[in-house]
């Protein structure tokens, strides 16, 4: 009995050792691609900026570093053209006559960045002017409660395809964003969900990104910003993209990447989160 035990811590010693001595740091090697020139621009109803920066490697974790250095002009179809400047705190190229956009203008953004041209054309589609804004939640085979904000209100172009980009901040931070493209509903009217939160995250506390779900008192603000089909697309395949490899679309010339956009924004009245109260009225 003694030998056999004897026997097996010998066995248990070795293994631990081969294990030991298997031991060794693993060096992921991430594919390495050329630096690219990322655009961030927008022109809407409230103002113009566009921020400049630099592509990454994957295994690169710093914050992004901003271009402070490039030339950045904004022109319109009626001939109007302006170059911007660059605001440090913003870390933004801005406006000095604090330009903004109009419904039905084609608008072409241009930046010369270490010598290279890059440019990028967007048309800014009529407002979407919200009716109405609510949370409402949906149970799911009576296993999950899942809850979403709804936004109904007037197409900006009856009985043709329209294009919109829903963002839902929380406080000042983003808390959700979706693309959305459809035909009107219902005598020209739209309406869709964006979705929040399962009350299993609320429980929880943490959703499937390891971020905080919507709470009771949380206040969200929406912007409906009503895009053209282009613009609709990167952000279509933005959404996508964390589910690949590859890069978003782009409507940046050049070898850029990233989007110019001409937007309509609304904001709709502020919502405050009142999970028990939401679910006794429905």
């Amino acid at each position: 009995m003694q030998r056999n035990v004897l026997h097996f811590i010998i066995l248990a010693t070795l293994a631990v050792v081969v294990l030991i001595s298997c031991e060794r740091e693993i060096e992921i090697d991430y594919p390495q691609a050329e630096s690219k020139v990322v655009f961030d621009g927008q022109i809407s109803n409230e103002g113009t900026f566009v921020r400049i920066s630099r592509s990454r490697p994957m295994a690169d974790s710093t914050k992004n570093h901003f271009v402070s250095n490039a030339q950045v002009w904004l022109a319109s179809d009626d001939g109007s053209e302006e170059q911007l400047y660059y605001d440090e705190q913003q870390q933004s190229y801005l406006s000095a006559s604090g330009l903004v956009g109009s419904t039905g203008h084609t608008y072409q953004m241009r930046a010369i960045v270490d010598g290279r041209h890059y440019e990028a054309t967007a048309t800014m589609p009529p407002p979407a002017p919200v009716d109405t804004i609510f949370f409402r939640w949906v149970d799911i085979l009576h296993q999950m409660k899942l809850f979403f904000v709804c936004v109904k209100g007037q197409d900006p172009v009856p009985g043709g395809r329209n294009y919109y980009l829903c963002k839902l901040l929380r406080g000042k931070e983003l808390f959700r964003w979706a693309p959305h493209s459809g035909r009107s509903s219902v005598n020209g009217h739209f309406e869709y969900d964006i979705i929040c939160s399962s009350e299993s995250e609320m429980d929880e506390g943490v959703d499937d990104d390891g971020k905080t779900p919507l709470m009771d008192g949380d206040t969200l603000r929406m912007e409906l910003m009503t895009i053209d089909r282009d613009c609709w697309r990167y952000f279509q395949s933005l959404e996508a993209s964390d589910r690949t490899t590859t890069n978003p679309l782009t409507n940046i010339r050049g070898d850029g990447l990233g989007i110019f956009v001409a937007a309509n924004i609304s904001r709709p009245d502020t919502l405050v989160f009142d999970k028990e109260t939401l679910l006794s009225t429905e």
